[in-house]
């Protein structure tokens, strides 16, 4: 019979092969020789009585029971590895968001002394990924901002803005432009063919004919943001993204028409850590930045398209 706990280095051992589905890089992650990492995987089968990796030739799967196993495995270390982190805060109060580049440049970063002069002794740490990060192994990550239809597994997700959609451009593209249909002959840009939304904002301002295909440059919206900025196309914007451009006349909206957006941004975290007291204070400061930025939006919109 095995004993209450296996060995942690055995756990470690197979945690991080599981994951990376190779010893040689499980070890470069743990500090040891790929031999290490075998011996402690031989070890912790010997020690359950099963095998947990199924190896064929150069690749490396789990077997049945080894999924079953690494699934608890994850989830343990999951909370010894919150637990740990959530001393560490008690000690140095810090809160580390993860978000897109865009969130990050154009939103977060011109309001962190905010937070921080009416949070004193709480700093901010921002991550910038597109990458969707699985808060059960990313424990040193408080807060994401992700966006979509707030339907993510293993997140609670919350909220952040009803925004809007509306186009943007340089000052004489939109003098060329004197109905929204006029947008038909222009280049379209976007970021993602699975959010593309033209279509959406086209209805709403009452164009029926089936925009062009838009121009994906790039996942990253200030690569967008910066091609219309010298004139090689229109983006569709948000108003969490370009409020602050808006504002300083560096893009022009041609037209007061916004529409909904059917996709949004949402503040999630791991469930177990939703109410914590930093994380609670922290969400509802971005939700109410972001309110208060959104709701600037319709004059800054209405005033562009009026002095274009």
């Amino acid at each position: 019979m095995p004993r209450e706990l296996p060995s942690l280095n055995a756990v470690r051992a197979f945690e991080a092969a599981a994951r990376l589905a190779s010893f040689s890089r499980a070890a470069d992650e743990l500090s040891v020789t790929q031999s290490a990492v075998s011996r402690q995987i031989q070890k912790l089968e010997a020690e359950l009585g099963q095998r947990l990796f199924a190896r064929n030739g150069p690749r490396l799967s789990l077997t049945d029971l080894g999924r079953e196993y690494y699934a608890v495995v994850q989830q343990g270390l999951g909370v010894i590895k919150r637990g740990t982190e959530r001393l560490f805060r008690h000690a140095t109060p810090a809160l580390t968001i993860t978000a897109t580049p865009s969130i990050i440049t154009n939103w977060l970063v011109p309001r962190i002394a905010d937070f921080e002069r009416a949070h004193p002794g709480t700093s901010l740490h921002l991550n910038s990924s597109t990458a969707i990060l699985d808060f059960a192994v990313s424990t040193n990550i408080d807060l994401g901002v992700r966006f979509g239809k707030g339907r993510w597994p293993n997140v609670t997700a919350d909220l952040l803005v009803e925004d809007v959609i509306f186009p943007v451009c340089r000052a004489e593209v939109a003098k060329r432009l004197e109905r929204p249909s006029d947008l038909l002959r222009e280049q379209l840009l976007m970021e993602s063919p699975s959010w593309d939304l033209w279509g959406t904002w086209f209805a709403a301002a009452g164009v029926r004919q089936t925009p062009p295909k838009p121009v994906r440059l790039s996942d990253d919206f200030n690569v967008q943001l910066q091609a219309t900025l010298l004139g090689r196309g229109v983006t569709l914007a948000r108003g969490l993204l370009v409020a602050d451009e808006l504002r300083e006349g560096r893009v022009v909206c041609p037209f007061p028409i916004a529409a909904p957006s059917p996709l949004q941004y949402y503040v999630v975290c791991h469930p177990e850590r939703h109410d914590e007291r930093g994380i609670a204070t922290l969400r509802g400061w971005l939700r109410e930045t972001a309110q208060a930025t959104v709701a600037d939006v319709p004059a800054l919109i209405a005033r562009s398209a009026a002095a274009r």
